[in-house]
């Protein structure tokens, strides 16, 4: 920017402000810079300056945060417990016994099928797999066999001459089922 077009700047400015004085002199040095740029252009430069009085006051805003006041801390009053009832209570839960009680026999076991037997057994049920036929437990006694690795139910009666310990074993294949003495686990339907 050149000389002149700052000159022009500070001369509308102090034109636009009206509280500030402006007073136009030229710093000790000013007059060499003056002289010089006279023998370029041929014609004397002034260089003008700004001074603002310091009288002048300036006030800058300021920013008041507000205190914290005590405040009284409200107190609780304590309310009486009220009991509450469920609408429904639920029964108490039935312990169960956690070894069911059976006793260990060396039982005789055979196999019958439908072929042999029918399919109905001497209760009136329907004959099915791991069915039982026995002369001297009740019916609805379980005994464990592990020999066929399944639990099978009394609900049968065999012929007559068979001992307290055969078990006839019901199954849909004639003679599949191994026959001999095996250990097997027997639980009545009482216990």
């Amino acid at each position: 920017m050149s000389s002149r077009g700052c000159l022009l700047l500070i001369l509308v400015a102090s034109t636009l402000v009206a509280d500030i004085t402006v007073e136009i002199s030229r710093p000790p040095n000013a007059n060499a810079y003056a002289d010089m740029q006279s023998t370029e252009t041929g014609t004397p430069v002034s260089i003008p300056t700004v001074q603002i009085p310091e009288s002048t006051p300036v006030s800058v805003p300021t920013l008041t945060l507000p205190q914290p006041t005590s405040t009284p801390t409200p107190t609780v009053v304590p309310r009486h417990k009220v009991k509450r009832v469920p609408k429904h209570r639920r029964p108490a839960p039935v312990k169960r016994p956690t070894a069911i009680p059976q006793q260990w026999i060396w039982a005789y076991l055979t196999s019958y099928c439908p072929a042999s037997a029918g399919s109905m057994s001497s209760n009136g049920s329907q004959v099915f797999y791991g069915m039982l036929a026995n002369n001297y437990y009740p019916y609805g006694t379980h005994v464990y066999l592990p020999v066929l690795g399944i639990t099978g139910v009394v609900e049968d009666r065999i012929g007559s001459m068979a001992l307290w310990n055969h078990f006839d074993v019901w199954s849909p294949v004639c003679y599949s089922t191994p026959t001999g003495w095996f250990r097997v686990a027997v639980r009545t339907a009482g216990s």
